[in-house]
């Protein structure tokens, strides 16, 4: 359908939020996947290594341990010979045991702690004769040894015939008597590189330091020491006399081994975002074209349907003169009744003239100047027809066209804008009525009650003034019935006095017969003397009628017809205000002009009349509801009167109780001083 054609061009990247939405969800599936693998794939890793960890303890204290135990087999013969050895026998012992481990570097035996046989003594030369106790580094471990009665491995540390080792000291007693030292070295390095041959690729992420007595953490000898900062596994390892630490690390690997599933998950993810998107893409533009094949189908016979129907009240309409240009002032639509109205057919007119061929130029030039006045600039192109149509809305105009053979039709016209969907400007359009019928009917309505009015007056001017004489009793008293019934005439005589003036002021105005002599006047003494005027008829309504000015600013104004409009203003707030209410009538000023505002406390002026408060012989109250008489033309000159004085007048819908009537005057500027007075 068409809707959807232009909701599809106006929306086409939808579809690819859908896709960055379907490839955000699969993120965060493989995202999950991965981190559960990789959480898996960590608890087995700590799990391995954990295990191959215990191994590799296990193996470090065979190694050590095994050391040990060769060395016993020494001390068991020293005992047993109860400390007489021969040297030959000796020096085969030491010889078979040294052959039995592949660590050793060397053994000793120190009767009295002085070192005395060495094997092998290749290479140790520099060490026999040599007494512990001349060894103040070591001294304090091997006393603890002779103390304790214990074998302890001490190390690794620096020999004195060079490298690094480990020293397993045992005593040796002979009946309880202390005989010496039994000393093994092992050679540190070649312990260590077996250790990381069997640890293979954890031999980067241990490390082994020395614990004293009180569980202290000494150097660390092999691996890095920040490895005891936050190790995954904090090992002892037994050895003779003591203890060692091994710290355990994951490898360094662990954690970026689930980068290349992550990135094979970003891929797919995308992909499959991108198939999914492009499905639905394609199922629903399928869809869409469907619904267009239809929709083009009705809306094809709408169209149809539409044109027949326009073409119809086209050419029904043959009472209105509808015409149609395009954005260049092209006519585009030439209907039957503008054929009829101004003597030119729509073949001659469409596609091919502009309306000022019946449009009249003194009328266009005064219509251009009025605008560009309020533009401050020249009109440009047909902006003299459109300018304020393209601000929005419609335009009524009462203007003239011009007949084929060049009689003049005065037409209302409502001018609008074309537009399309999108709401753009595409045309203009603009439907006209002839109104010569009702102007002439106009203009005899009001020469009738011109005609009427003036007849009226000369002997309704008689009959008031003879009832005059008989109310005032010039010519005798007469009966109280009479003198009631003449009360009564000269009353209604005077009302009907009222309307006949009235309905003259009405016809000069239109006419434009009606002559002001303005002057300049203060303010302060119209309104004191139009309340002055009418506070018989607030006493007689019971109606308080007061005056509230502060201020004696001049005005430019003819006295007696401001006058008159500040008394009908009155007169009607009296009218409609309660018995016992109040009338009020202010000045204030406001830049350069003054307000005069009459207020009562009347029931207000009803919504559905407001808008024809001001047109002639217009009451809020018809027919035989009326409760006021009036009438309905003291507005209406009113607002002629004020409005030929320079003047505006208007009211205050929006009050809580009664009503604000309001004129407006420019304050008098004097032309020799050029100030305003105020």
């Amino acid at each position: 359908m068409i809707r959807l054609a232009t909701f599809y061009s106006r929306n086409k990247t939808h579809f690819l939020f859908i896709e960055i939405a379907l490839f955000i969800a699969m993120l965060l599936l493989t995202e999950f996947a991965v981190r559960a693998y990789r959480e898996a794939s960590l608890q087995q890793l700590r799990s391995d290594t954990l295990d191959r960890g215990a191994q590799l303890r296990a193996f470090l204290e065979s190694e050590i341990n095994q050391a040990a135990f060769l060395a016993t087999g020494v001390e068991s013969y020293i005992v047993a010979r109860e400390g007489n050895i021969e040297d030959e026998e000796i020096q085969r012992i030491l010889a078979l045991i040294f052959e039995r481990n592949q660590h050793f570097r060397n053994i000793g035996l120190a009767p009295g702690n002085q070192l005395t046989w060495v094997y092998p003594e290749a290479g140790n030369e520099s060490v026999l004769g040599l007494n512990y106790a001349d060894l103040p580094e070591q001294w304090p471990a091997i006393q603890k040894v002779m103390e304790t009665g214990q074998g302890t491995l001490s190390g690794p540390l620096e020999l004195v015939q060079g490298g690094n080792g480990l020293i397993y000291r045992s005593p040796v007693y002979i009946n309880g008597s202390y005989w010496g030292l039994l000393s093994t070295v092992i050679d540190a390095d070649s312990l260590f590189a077996l250790i990381r041959s069997a640890a293979g690729d954890l031999s980067t992420r241990i490390s082994l330091r020395n614990v004293d007595d009180e569980g202290r953490a000494g150097r660390t000898f092999f691996g890095d020491s920040e490895y005891f900062n936050s190790p995954l596994e904090l090992t002892p390892v037994r050895i003779p006399g003591g203890e060692w630490q091994m710290a355990i690390q994951l490898p360094e690997d662990a954690r970026s081994q689930v980068m290349p599933l992550r990135v094979t998950g970003v891929l797919i993810s995308l992909l499959i975002a991108v198939f999914l998107g492009s499905t639905l893409r394609m199922i629903w533009q399928r869809n869409l074209l469907q619904q267009l094949d239809s929709e083009v189908l009705t809306r094809t016979a709408e169209l149809s349907e539409t044109n027949d129907l326009l073409d119809s009240v086209l050419s029904a309409a043959r009472s209105f003169a509808i015409i149609a240009t395009d954005l260049s002032g092209t006519i585009i639509v030439f209907n039957n009744g503008a054929e009829r109205m101004l003597g030119y057919s729509a073949d001659e007119m469409i596609g091919k003239q502009q309306p000022d061929i019946f449009l009249l130029r003194d009328e266009l030039r005064e219509r251009a100047a009025q605008i560009s006045g309020e533009l401050g600039r020249q009109l440009i192109g047909n902006e003299l027809l459109t300018y304020r149509i393209s601000q929005g809305g419609t335009e009524e105009l009462m203007i003239h066209y011009k007949h084929r053979d060049g009689h003049l039709i005065p037409v209302q016209a409502v001018i609008s804008a074309l537009t399309d969907l999108q709401g753009n400007v595409r045309g203009y359009l603009g439907i006209a009525e002839d109104i010569s019928e009702r102007l002439r009917n106009q203009t005899l309505k009001d020469q009738f009650i011109s005609t009427v009015s003036h007849e009226l007056r000369t002997p309704l001017t008689a009959i008031t003034g003879a009832l005059g004489l008989m109310r005032s009793g010039s010519i005798g008293s007469l009966p109280d019935p009479v003198q009631s019934m003449v009360e009564i005439a000269h009353n209604n005589s005077q009302r009907l006095a009222s309307l006949v003036n009235d309905l003259l002021d009405v016809e000069k105005l239109m006419a434009g017969r009606m002559v002001l002599y303005p002057d300049k006047q203060d303010s302060a003494d119209l309104v004191h003397s139009a309340v002055s005027d009418l506070q018989p008829l607030a006493k007689i309504q019971n109606v308080e009628l007061k005056e509230d000015v502060n201020t004696s600013a001049s005005i430019w104004v003819d006295a007696a017809r401001f006058q008159q409009v500040l008394t009908n203003l009155l007169s009607n707030a009296i009218k409609f205000s309660p018995s016992g209410g109040q009338v009020c009538i202010t000045t204030a000023l406001e830049s350069d002009r003054i307000r005069f505002q009459v207020l009562d406390q009347g029931s207000g002026i009803p919504e559905s009349f407001q808008d024809h408060i001001f047109q002639r012989f217009a009451q809020a109250e018809t027919g035989d509801s009326r409760q006021k008489a009036g009438t309905g033309l003291g507005l209406a000159i009113s607002k002629e009167l004020t409005e030929q004085m320079g003047g505006r007048i208007g009211f205050e819908a929006e009050r809580p109780e009664g009503c604000c009537f309001w004129v407006e005057f420019p304050l008098y500027n004097d032309p020799d001083s050029g100030k305003t007075e105020a």
